[in-house]
């Protein structure tokens, strides 16, 4: 289509809904990141990820929400002919000009909301982030959701997710979740208050599996705390008894220096969503829908394994050095499993690094390292552009 053709569909569609209000935003990153080393058998290269996202409220009640996406795990030349979303599946094919020159894009989310009287309903493929990431972290789910806005603004949701389809002739072998959330606020702390439930009558693998999540964050003699739990039971597969993960993290501003401090453990195998920051840059931080590249090892990832709990402390320093130039510095013991099927527990000293420097309030250039002493010796970095607007 010819740019003056394609401006002129454009302006046919924005004349023909004059009313409708449109807000963009999005933000994109390249980057450049090593595993293990930069030497021979090791990973080493690049990645990105593009997003644009358009809110089209069409009235003062109902707006249109949806995400554009192109991302790439690896740059690999001019020679790919299938393309994968970052840390989803294949959703290629040829490119469109069928030599390897064009790139794969996918909508992201896309959501029909609808405003009155203090409840927002919205239905839809939702971007789903609990509070701090600890429960979930960027991840896709296909959602019908009602929320309820209270006079003082805290909020009550509830939520059906259908986590897995099946065979659209079977009724029985889908998967659905159903979560009752509350979210408040008191004078001296903010909370929340998260259940789940899973329903699935074959596979049985999440079956009767239940959870809940209370969270706390509040300021204390001038030290911000953020408290998170979360207890799974009930399964007859994964999560079969009692199942627990827990965090608490501290931070406190010196001025000169600011420091947080946190600890974070499961019992049996219990949850902690991959894209939790756990302080270190190569444990988690790594959220479902945009994958980390240096990401090393997932705490909370055990689905109910009883092998051995894990649990992790770190201490982290930050300081602007200069009114574009940051940095950090922290340090940790970890016991981790390796892998949800491991038998063997790993003991590790962690050491992690970040730099940032900005440019401008939408362009910043982010270093991360992060290498592991111990059972593991492992290490990785990354240097990313960082885009918004």
């Amino acid at each position: 289509m010819s740019k003056v053709l394609m401006m002129a569909v454009c302006l046919i569609s924005i004349s023909a809904h004059a009313e409708t209000k449109f807000n963009f935003n999005g933000d994109a990153y390249v980057r450049g990141y090593f595993l293990n080393g930069t030497g021979a058998d090791h990973t080493q290269a690049f990645n990105q990820f593009f997003r644009l996202n358009v809110d089209a409220a069409a009235d003062e009640n109902l707006t249109i929400k949806t995400g554009l996406v192109l991302s790439s795990e690896t740059w690999q030349g001019d020679t790919h002919t299938t393309g994968t979303t970052s840390g989803a599946t294949a959703v290629g094919g040829t490119n469109e000009d069928g030599t390897g020159n064009g790139n794969i894009t996918h909508l992201d989310h896309a959501i029909i909301e609808y405003k009155k009287d203090g409840w927002i309903t919205s239905v839809g493929r939702h971007a789903v982030t609990s509070p701090g990431s600890f429960l979930t972290s960027d991840d896709r789910r296909d959602r019908v959701q009602v929320l309820k806005v209270m006079p003082n603004y805290d909020l009550l949701a509830l939520v059906y997710d259908k986590r897995s389809e099946g065979s659209l002739s079977n009724s029985r072998d889908d998967l659905d979740m159903y979560s009752i959330n509350y979210y408040g606020s008191i004078p001296l702390f903010k909370y929340a208050l998260q259940t789940g439930y899973w329903k699935s009558k074959t596979p049985v693998t999440l079956d009767n599996i239940k959870q809940f999540t209370p969270q706390l964050n509040g300021k204390l003699l001038g030290i911000e705390y953020n408290a998170y739990y979360t207890i799974l039971w009930g399964g007859s597969v994964l999560y079969k008894t009692d199942h627990h993960s827990a965090a608490l993290r501290l931070t406190k501003d010196l001025e000169i220096v600011k420091v947080d401090y946190q600890s974070v453990f499961t019992k049996r195998g219990g949850l902690i969503a991959g894209g939790f920051d756990t302080l270190s840059s190569i444990i988690n931080n790594n959220p479902d829908h945009n994958q980390s590249s240096i990401k090393l090892r997932n705490i909370g990832q055990g689905f109910g394994n009883k092998t051995g709990d894990e649990w992790l402390h770190m201490l982290k320093f930050s300081k602007n050095i200069t009114t574009e130039f940051s940095a950090s510095i922290g340090g940790g013991y970890a016991k981790v499993l390796p892998t949800f099927v491991s038998t063997k527990i790993e003991n590790d000293t962690v050491l992690d690094v970040t730099a940032k420097y900005t440019f401008s309030k939408s362009l910043n250039l982010a270093a991360a390292y992060g290498k592991f002493f111990g059972d593991n010796k492992d290490h990785a970095g990354s240097l990313t552009l960082l885009a918004n607007f």
